[in-house]
């Protein structure tokens, strides 16, 4: 059965030194949603441009729902400037754009509501008109779908009472290891999973360590699945994160154990760092041979 999997946020163009590709979080998780076999949607806001016609058009060829996608005719489609340092990715990233002004939408509350997931990031949540939309949504979902949050944290838009807050209307979190740390001092929570499982009330918290891996911790306890030794070097790591969470959510509702949860998300992720680009379209005989056929 296909499950229905919303994400929420920025959706724009990844610039590169020498071409241009879709991205943004949020955007990365409905393609990978998608090209997993689900029904994917994605709520955001582009431009009336060229580049707004080109990214809807790019999602919907690709199975994503794009008819939640709000246009602008005042502010322009989002880009960012991406160069690899090293093979990681650095962003510089435009402001005052289309996806800043996230707008009310009372279709995209009854989607949310009748959802398996909604997946939301925290840098859609820099200006106040996306924030209070996002807000809006979360707690229509809250109690229906399954909330996730990857935190994303992009600085500097990263404000402390917006991820204390939306922690607390997910289910799931997902943080890199780097990420848990830099939780722990923007919240002064020197045990930030204790916070999450207890008085956030998130029900499971992912931990995500690249090549080494990936944790799963509920109030149950922690469950680890190893790194996956897939060659990477003709690829790159933009958008892998994503990737891992489409992964995750797309077994999580499915009632998969968190083991193989966990084995799916990291066999996915490295999949796509061996590619090049956020969203590489893959075969069904590539997700075939690394067991992610659903």
């Amino acid at each position: 059965m296909r499950k229905t999997i919303v994400a929420i946020g920025e959706a724009l163009w990844d610039v590169f030194p020498d071409r241009r590709r879709p991205g943004g979080a949020p955007c990365n998780v409905a393609f990978h949603a998608a090209q997993l076999g689900n029904r994917s949607a994605i709520v955001t806001r582009v431009g009336v441009d060229a580049a707004g016609d080109d990214l809807v058009a790019f999602l919907r060829a690709r199975g994503v729902d794009t008819g939640l996608v709000q246009r602008d005719a005042a502010r322009p489609t989002g880009t960012v400037a991406v160069t690899l340092a090293g093979g990681e990715p650095r962003y510089t990233i435009t402001e005052g754009v289309a996806w800043d002004y996230l707008a009310p939408d009372e279709a995209a509350r009854a989607l949310v509501r009748t959802a398996d997931a909604v997946c939301v990031g925290s840098l859609a949540q820099r200006s106040a008109a996306s924030r209070a939309t996002i807000r809006q949504l979360l707690e229509a979902a809250k109690g229906q779908a399954l909330v996730v949050f990857d935190a994303n944290l992009r600085l500097p838009f990263v404000d402390s009472n917006v991820i204390a807050a939306t922690c607390r209307r997910a289910d799931v979190v997902k943080l890199s290891e780097e990420e848990v740390d830099r939780l722990a001092a923007l919240l002064a929570r020197p045990a930030p999973l204790e916070w999450l499982l207890g008085e956030a009330g998130v029900t499971a918290v992912c931990v995500t360590r690249g090549k080494d891996g990936a944790s799963l911790t509920t109030r149950q306890g922690t469950v680890s699945a190893p790194g996956v030794d897939l060659d990477t070097s003709a690829g790159d790591a933009v958008g892998a994160g994503d990737a891992f969470t489409a992964a995750l959510v797309h077994r999580l509702v499915r009632n998969a154990t968190r083991e193989d949860a966990l084995q799916t998300a990291n066999r996915y992720a490295a999949l796509v760092a061996s590619r090049q680009g956020a969203m590489p379209e893959l075969s069904a005989e590539d997700l075939a041979g690394t067991g992610l056929a659903d």
